[in-house]
């Protein structure tokens, strides 16, 4: 079954207090049951609510803080080449306006510990452009959601306004027991599933189905991530000449599919 969801870019702005929200915990900690989908738990108005605070925080405390401030364990920037954020980030200074973002669209894993969202971006000079974000749900802590990877550029053509962001979510794997496993027992002597603890993250499941093999040009820094249940899927790619792209999928309709492809030109990144 197919989950799109529509939010209203203004009306989303007055949940953006999503971004310093706890994680939520499924009730019975994530645990799959064999044979059968893994329940979802993916919240997609949460995550854009997320996007939208991101830029709120920019404008309070500036775009360097902010980008401190909510970025995830080993998250990455673009600056010519791919740079780990946290170290890039201890040198910038804020001055002026921030990097204001619009989100235009989000994908979200069906366990809801992924997401990417990408929206129209406008620079402090006023040139338009485009920005696109890879968003971890935490387990622990205040901020419910931290990106993982960000990146923008100025775009020929600014992109055309919105007046929904839309939230896709991906549909759940089914995970089937291992050739020669023994069915469950039902009754009182079965098996339960093993419940995650609070603050744990759940195990790292292979990809829902095959991705295309990689096909950028040799010399290319080419990194690949997704969600913990495998429905999400995302390439990062900084080719030799500078230019940057994005690729992501999600598991619909019984396999891998792509749902964006923005190459970025070598210019202004992060």
């Amino acid at each position: 079954m197919k989950r799109h969801i529509v939010f209203c870019v203004a009306g989303a702005l007055l949940a953006s207090a999503a971004l310093a929200q706890p994680a939520e915990t499924p009730p019975d900690g994530g645990a799959e049951r064999a044979g059968r989908p893994q329940r979802a738990y993916a919240n997609p108005s949460a995550l854009i609510a997320a996007d939208i605070g991101l830029a709120r925080l920019a404008r309070e405390k500036g775009r360097w803080a902010a980008m401190r401030e909510t970025a995830a364990d080993g998250a990455e920037l673009f600056d010519g080449r791919r740079v780990i954020a946290r170290d890039w980030l201890k040198a910038m200074k804020d001055a002026g306006a921030p990097v204001s973002r619009t989100p235009h669209a989000a994908w979200i894993s069906c366990d809801g510990t992924a997401a990417f969202s990408t929206g129209a971006a406008q620079f402090p000079g006023g040139e338009r452009g485009v920005y696109l974000t890879v968003w971890e749900r935490q387990a622990k802590g205040k901020i419910a959601w931290k990106w993982a990877l960000d990146d923008a550029a100025v775009l020929a053509a600014p992109l055309p306004p919105v007046d929904w962001a839309t939230g896709t979510v991906a549909d759940c794997p089914v995970r089937r027991r291992p050739e020669g496993d023994a069915p469950p027992v039902a009754g009182p002597t079965a098996r339960q599933p093993e419940r995650l603890k609070p603050g744990q993250l759940p195990p790292m499941r292979p990809l829902a189905g095959p991705l295309p093999a990689f096909d950028d040009p040799p010399g290319t820094d080419s990194k690949q991530g997704q969600s913990r249940d495998g429905s999400l899927a995302w390439r990062s790619a900084v080719m030799p000449d500078g230019r940057r792209r994005h690729t992501v999928w999600i598991w619909k309709d019984g396999a891998m599919r792509q749902v964006l492809d923005r190459t970025l030109a070598n210019g202004r990144g992060s």
